[in-house]
């Protein structure tokens, strides 16, 4: 199993443009048994209040769109040990929890958000994809086998 650590922005975009790559992506991803997604519990708050501010979508209807991606919530108990070192690797606070995770389950993080997550391109410790480095990623790695 891949483990792979979502921000919210890329759910977002999947809910928004239905044939956009993060779409395309993340239906790949729920045919596919070998990855699995991960968010900090934070993402829930976050998915429900842009969706709702931006999409004015009621809290059902995002909870219902969110169960078909199977994304499993990692408690802020679990990635506290690692709060301090995500720190030092990106600027951004809000974005703190999902590095966390990533260095909790050693996963890669997928992100829209290039001014945020950039930095982590010269990180050893977490590996960073945006849509299209993901996409490159699968054709290289998964869709061969």
């Amino acid at each position: 199993m891949i483990p792979l650590v979502v921000d919210t922005n890329i759910i977002y975009s999947a809910i928004y443009n239905k044939n956009g790559i993060e779409r395309q992506l993340l239906n790949f991803i729920i045919d596919n048994d070998e990855i699995q997604l991960f968010a900090p519990a934070i993402f829930w708050n976050e998915i429900i209040r842009n969706l709702s501010k931006k999409l004015n979508f009621q809290e059902e209807t995002v909870n219902s769109i969110l169960s078909q991606f199977d994304i499993i919530e990692i408690s802020p108990k679990q990635y506290e040990p690692k709060i301090f070192e995500a720190r030092s690797l990106i600027i951004h606070k809000n974005d703190v929890p999902f590095v966390a995770c990533a260095l909790f389950l050693n996963a890669p993080i997928w992100s829209g958000n290039v001014t945020h997550f950039q930095a982590l391109d010269k990180s050893k410790k977490v590996i960073w994809f945006n849509s299209k480095r993901l996409n490159n990623y699968f054709k290289k790695n998964i869709l061969k086998k």
